[in-house]
């Protein structure tokens, strides 16, 4: 009978102990008990207070670096290939011969349009002495037809051969501009059977051997291109900005190049154009942007080779002294898991997307906050954010300057409630294992 009565005391005893340690809730007139412990236990969390400095949002694009002058070298007649004077990485200046092809054909052209010129220009000195002597022999017949020495129809027999002497004088001439004009367009044609490099440069991808025949292009039909010619004293990147980005994108701002090739030294540069319009590949629509290379850094930089692929970082915006927290202390909340406090209130009334917005998609609605410590116990402060780079956002409005915040770990401000109790520490490994 005693054992039966001790049992009882201590069930009633541990009963007792857990109300006690409930939350006792009255909702709309009932009685409710929250099982919750009534005080969750106490987080290490790590604060750091805001700071004030500069601010750089930036937009990235990926890219790859070109010359500014680059010179695609492509005969501009038919021709076989006699000789290739240069080799991929040779350095050239202009007027440096890079090919010469077979000059045969150009040449006896040349010679062909200079032996016809030579008989049209004595042709035309005949025909000159012939205008002369039928002017004469016009005006002969002419003085003798006046006193009745000869026949009518020998003055006009004489004035007749006097205008086909001078028709003839004039096909002549004209024939001689024709062949004048031939003749030049063989002298090119044997000029360009000798390729020469038409900018200083680096030659790359030679495509062209001895005894090959190359084309020339037309307006349907592209020639052979035998090298390109690149200018590495001056060099550029041409990047792809995403179409979300671009309006924040104009010339003139600056910009880091990173090559995926030396990421520890970025190169300065200029936005110097954007496209008006976009192009789409994979239906991602982006604008191509030229990043100009300042000229210090280009030449003092010399693994830049075209083709290279890089990462451009372009500074949109900037605010110089904004006072800022940690990217990682701003945090997002439901309006219904947040208390109904002033600062709570005046965010959902300024932000509310209508005066009639119902309740409960207001309730739904995400909030930017940041956690203050308030005697121990965690805080939500709806905060208005400005720029943000990849280490801190800028702090509008919703935080005093000297308010500290929670910056983590990570898993603790990730499960973090407004009303938890809460211990700061200065570092990670003192707040344990919680991250």
């Amino acid at each position: 009978m005693m054992s039966r009565f001790v049992v009882v005391t201590i069930a009633l005893g541990i009963l007792v102990a857990v109300l006690a340690a409930a939350n006792l809730r009255r909702d709309s007139g009932s009685l409710e008990i929250d099982w919750r412990l009534a005080s969750p236990p106490t987080r290490e969390v790590i604060v750091e207070p805001p700071t004030r400095g500069p601010i750089i949002q930036t937009v990235a694009a990926p890219g790859k670096v070109e010359a500014v002058e680059e010179a695609e070298i492509a005969s501009q007649l038919v021709g076989r290939v006699l000789a290739v004077k240069v080799k991929d990485g040779d350095s050239v200046k202009a007027n440096d011969v890079l090919v010469q092809l077979d000059d045969t054909d150009a040449k006896a052209r040349l010679d062909s349009s200079k032996a016809r010129i030579e008989r049209l220009r004595s042709a035309i000195e005949q025909a000159g002495s012939d205008v002369d002597k039928a002017n004469r022999d016009a005006k002969q017949s002419g003085t003798l037809a006046g006193r009745g020495f000869t026949a009518p129809n020998e003055l006009a027999d004489a004035r007749t051969a006097v205008a086909k002497s001078q028709a003839a004088l004039a096909m002549s001439r004209h024939e001689l501009i024709e062949s004048e004009a031939m003749r030049r367009t063989s002298q090119q044609d044997l000029d360009r059977t000798t390729i020469k490099a038409p900018i200083d440069g680096v030659v790359a991808g030679v495509n062209v051997d001895v005894g090959e025949v190359v084309i020339a292009g037309t307006t349907n039909l592209p020639g052979s291109v035998l090298m390109t010619i690149s200018d590495m004293n001056r060099m550029r990147v041409r990047a792809d900005v995403d179409e979300t980005d671009v309006p924040l994108v104009r010339r003139g701002q600056p910009a880091l190049v990173y090559l995926q090739a030396d990421q520890l030294h970025p190169i300065a540069g200029t936005i110097d154009l954007v496209a008006p319009k976009g192009k789409t590949k994979d239906e991602v629509v982006s604008f191509e942007t030229l990043v100009s290379l300042d000229a210090a850094a280009d030449t003092a930089h010399s693994s830049l080779r075209p083709a290279m692929t890089a990462t451009v970082e372009i500074e949109v915006r900037r605010a110089s002294a904004a006072l800022g927290v940690p990217a990682q202390a701003v945090v997002h909340r439901r309006r219904k898991d947040l208390p109904n406090t002033p600062s709570v209130r005046a965010w959902a009334e300024r932000n509310a997307r209508s005066p009639g917005e119902k309740a409960q998609e207001a309730e739904l609605r995400y909030i930017k906050i940041v956690f203050v410590i308030e005697g121990g116990i965690a805080r939500a402060r709806p905060v208005e954010t400005g720029l943000s780079d990849e280490r801190k956002v800028e702090i509008l409005s919703g935080l005093k300057p000297d308010e500290p915040v929670v910056v983590g770990p990570f898993r603790t401000l990730d499960e973090l409630k407004d009303g938890d109790p809460v211990k700061p520490v200065k570092t990670l490994s003192e707040a344990g294992d919680a991250r």
